[in-house]
């Protein structure tokens, strides 16, 4: 009963990460990315740090960690696939199997979470 209960919980702890983000991505950017021309505010004194480079350097750095882990995710899924057909019934096998599936589902959702945060806190804070 404890298992069935942790993995209904798991279960719909990645659904609610998968769906959360097609809210937000209807609005503006289907595909995924962030535009990069975001205007924070405008200063050019010499002393001042420009708000606009900051929040470009952090939203291209999030697009690569993103994209980086949904291409690993996707590999080690396919891995994980190779390995189901390879079992030839042997447990250990199968079970490495399920393990790297899990993990490469983890993944992809880790990805569409870090995804739709920067997209939400754009969307909050008019970004």
């Amino acid at each position: 009963m404890k298992n069935i209960c942790i993995k209904v919980v798991l279960l719909v702890l990645v659904g609610v990460a998968i769906v959360m983000p097609f809210g937000v991505l209807a609005q503006n950017n289907p595909i995924g990315t962030i535009e990069s021309s975001i205007s924070v505010g405008a200063g050019t004194v010499d002393n001042v740090v420009i708000a606009d480079t900051l929040v470009t350097i952090i939203t291209t750095l999030v697009n690569w960690f993103a994209w980086f882990i949904a291409l690993a995710s996707v590999v080690m899924g396919l891995y994980a696939g190779f390995l189901f057909i390879t079992a030839r019934g042997e447990a250990s096998q199968i079970s490495t199997a399920r393990q790297t599936l899990v993990w490469a589902v983890i993944g992809i959702a880790v990805a569409v979470v870090s995804f739709s945060i920067i997209i939400l806190t754009k969307s909050i804070f008019s970004l």
